[in-house]
């Protein structure tokens, strides 16, 4: 093995300083985009040419250069102040999703300008959102719809909910007049249905007989009973009544909605449930006076369906 001449060692330190100078060298290049100009800064090193992250930038600007975020409100008053404090006239617009699971406004604040003014495009990052809330009223009655229940814990949702019933008991609409033609219906009434309750309350651990009048659409019911309070009279069982409820939480509309009475024997007696008729058409008119609502309120184009993400 040769020896190295010290002479000769500065000059290959030099060397090696040098070669691992070059090869942990990094600079930063702009590049600019061909089709329109934009520039942006690159980071070139040994490994590789890589984007700088303009976010890097941000914590040292003394403001935003953009508004981004999404605001979610709870009350539709509230989406539309919103929406007219920060909305752009020729470059905002209004999105509804008219799923009922999963119904909801949005507001892209920064969206596209119209090509009357120009088609500018814009990021779409700074929102507003207004996820429906239904009603208190609206979710007891769709989370017991045809829901079979025992006559004692039917009696009471019939008398804990009382006041939903409608006294007038006449449908709002076409389709629902001709439903209960079509069936024969005959309405409960708020006092019919208490009748009812506190009658299934007294005869909870009777003997029952059944009979159905096929003229009028009215079951009866007999019980063959122990109570000492219980005279045997027969319960006539209307098969239809009427709610009026909102739709929304905090909404000043009530909608009318038509429910089927039904019951049947079972081995520990009587089940009772209703079945709500078309609710989805409620649904569709609270939505539709809402959506209708921000329209003028905000002066907005108004989409339903979803925008590009």
């Amino acid at each position: 093995m040769s020896e190295i001449n010290p002479k000769d060692a500065g000059g290959l330190i030099r060397e090696a300083v040098e070669a691992a100078g070059e090869l942990t060298h990094v600079t930063t290049q702009e590049i600019h985009d061909p089709r329109d100009g934009t520039t942006a800064i690159v980071v070139v090193s040994p490994n590789g040419v890589h984007a700088l992250d303009p976010a890097a930038f941000d914590k040292y600007r003394l403001a935003p250069m953009e508004r981004v975020g999404t605001a979610k409100w709870t009350t539709l008053e509230s989406f539309i102040e919103h929406t007219n404090r920060f909305k752009v006239d020729t470059a905002s617009a209004v999105f509804a999703r008219d799923d009922m699971a999963t119904a909801k406004l949005t507001t892209i604040f920064d969206y596209h300008q119209s090509v009357a003014d120009g088609g500018d495009r814009a990021n779409l990052r700074h929102r507003a959102e207004y996820a429906f809330p239904f009603s208190d009223q609206w979710k007891a009655w769709h989370g017991k719809d045809k829901e079979p229940m025992a006559m004692s814990d039917f009696a009471q949702f019939l008398e804990d909910r009382i006041v939903d019933i409608d006294a007038d008991g006449v449908p709002s609409s076409d389709e629902a007049k001709a439903f209960v033609a079509a069936i024969n219906g005959k309405m409960a009434s708020p006092s019919k249905l208490i009748e009812l309750a506190r009658g299934l309350q007294v005869y909870e651990n009777s003997v029952l007989k059944e009979a159905r009048n096929l003229s009028t659409g009215e079951g009866q019911l007999t019980f063959e009973s122990t109570h000492v309070d219980a005279d045997g009279k027969p319960l006539n069982i209307p098969n239809l009544f009427m709610i009026t409820i909102p739709v929304f939480a905090r909404s000043p509309d009530y909608f009318r909605l038509l429910a089927r009475l039904r019951y049947r024997k079972a081995p520990g007696g009587v089940v009772f449930w209703y079945e709500l008729w078309r609710a989805d058409l409620a649904f569709e008119q609270a939505f539709a006076a809402a959506c209708e609502q921000v329209k003028e309120q905000t002066g907005l184009p108004l989409f339903v369906g979803a925008a590009e993400a």
